[in-house]
């Protein structure tokens, strides 16, 4: 009740001076049912007027408002201190940012000075090295030209031995060409003759290996082919069998009709397609010599070379044999 009152102070005000005109009233004595007379008399009378409940309603609702206004007016107040709240934070975030950023600039800085300082410092180190290797080639250089004058006069001293030597050993090879040019001369003769002698005999002995190997072949030949011929034909009488054991006779077809049939086969037997080639006269035998094809798949074929012959095959269907 307290909470309404302090909810509504303006309506509960009005309700308890309602009351008391009510109590007044009834002190006095009003009669309700006599018509009152206005007595004569020089006070002034203050008019009270009874609220209504619709007038009640409605200061009910201003009061409503005016405590949502109020309701209001703080959350915006408190939104307004998270909003400072929050840009504080930010503001202290943006300062340590900074600071941080500040601090890796100088950690930039330090780094590049040192790393200066380390470059310069190697180049000293580079310019002391390439004195030190300057000075290194110099003396290697002087005792290259010092080597190199040593060898010239040993090189000179040998040359002129050496061309005594050759001229020696020149006189000795002609010499000796001479004579190995005609001992060269007898042995090519010799080696010709018993070249022309042994090619002649290797020709001949070729010529009657080739004879030989042509009769193995072609006997070897025949007898692959014969193999297989018989081969060939096991495989497709095996393959007319199963069609024949998958084939289903059709209602009303009669004795004697035969049709030739085109499968075309992958290795393993699949059957890839099947179509009839030279019709039996009668659509739905020929169909179901189809479906005898198909439903036989994979038929038997053999594997290796010799299913070359089974890729394409063309034979006659006929279940009567």
């Amino acid at each position: 009740m307290f909470q309404i009152v302090r909810r509504n102070p303006r309506a509960a005000v009005i309700a308890v001076l309602m009351h008391l005109v009510i109590i007044a009233f009834l002190i006095v004595g009003v009669d309700w049912l006599e018509k009152p007379k206005q007595p004569k008399s020089g006070v002034e009378v203050i008019q009270a007027r009874v609220v209504d409940r619709e007038e009640l309603k409605a200061l009910n609702k201003e009061e409503e408002r005016l405590a949502e206004q109020k309701r209001q007016a703080e959350l915006e107040t408190k939104r307004k201190a998270q909003e400072q709240e929050r840009q504080a934070e930010l503001e202290t975030k943006r300062k340590a940012q900074e600071q941080e950023r500040i601090r890796k600039q100088k950690q930039r800085e330090a780094e590049r000075v040192k790393k200066k300082q380390a470059e310069e410092k190697a180049k000293e180190a580079a310019k002391e090295k390439a004195a030190k290797e300057k000075a290194r080639k110099e003396a290697e250089a002087k005792r290259l030209a010092q080597e190199k004058k040593r060898k010239a006069a040993a090189e000179k001293k040998l040359k002129e031995e050496k061309a005594r030597k050759q001229a020696a050993e020149k006189k000795r090879k002609a010499e000796e060409a001479k004579r190995l040019a005609a001992e060269k001369e007898r042995r090519e003769a010799e080696a010709r003759a018993e070249k022309a002698a042994a090619e002649k005999a290797r020709k001949e002995a070729e010529a009657k290996r080739q004879a030989e190997e042509k009769r193995r072949r072609e006997l070897e030949a025949r007898r692959q082919a014969e193999i297989d011929a018989r081969e060939t034909d096991r495989y497709l009488v095996q393959i007319q069998q199963k069609i024949n054991r998958s084939w289903v006779r059709p209602a009303g077809i009669g004795e004697g009709l035969r049709c030739r049939l085109r499968v075309r086969l992958a290795p393993g037997g699949t059957v890839i397609a099947v179509s009839v080639v030279e019709s039996s006269g009668n659509g739905a035998f020929d169909r179901s010599a189809t479906n005898a094809v198909l439903k036989a798949d994979p038929l038997p074929v053999p594997g290796g070379g010799l299913f070359e012959k089974f890729r394409d095959i063309n034979f006659l269907f006929d279940p009567n044999r």
